[in-house]
């Protein structure tokens, strides 16, 4: 954090001392080198200025929510034989099936179907959206 703020400072004073060069090259005896390099200079104290707010917001411990993630995959097999991956699912019984299971489960008098909404951890989904477009 101290350091961060060090490259800061520093980057800071580059930059006006750069912004110090940019008079010479329009004054009453303009110098054409004298604003690239103070172009230079300007952009590498900017530089600093960008890494030290990088390095700054790098050292912040943010919690990044994995942790929801795995409770919500942690039960992705069918609900009833609890094997395969469940491919859809009953709402007035709410239990996710897998094809077999629904064989033995199938009452269109009673039952509404759909998809299920669980995937199987080996499944990405990079994967899901490229099977979803293909379709």
């Amino acid at each position: 954090m101290k350091m961060s703020t060090l490259l800061m400072t520093g980057g800071c004073f580059i930059v006006f001392a750069g912004l110090c060069f940019i008079p010479a090259a329009f004054g009453p005896d303009p110098d054409r080198t004298m604003l690239g390099a103070g172009s230079m200079i300007i952009a590498m104290g900017l530089v600093l200025v960008a890494v030290s707010i990088y390095a700054n917001a790098r050292s912040l411990d943010v919690d990044t929510g994995s942790g929801s993630t795995a409770k919500r995959n942690r039960k992705t097999n069918c609900d009833k034989c609890g094997e395969d991956e469940p491919v859809i699912q009953c709402r007035v019984h709410q239990l996710h099936l897998c094809g077999s299971c629904l064989a033995e489960h199938y009452d269109f008098r009673s039952c509404a179907y759909v998809p299920s909404t669980r995937r199987g951890a080996a499944k990405s989904t990079a994967a899901a959206y490229s099977q979803a477009s293909s379709s």
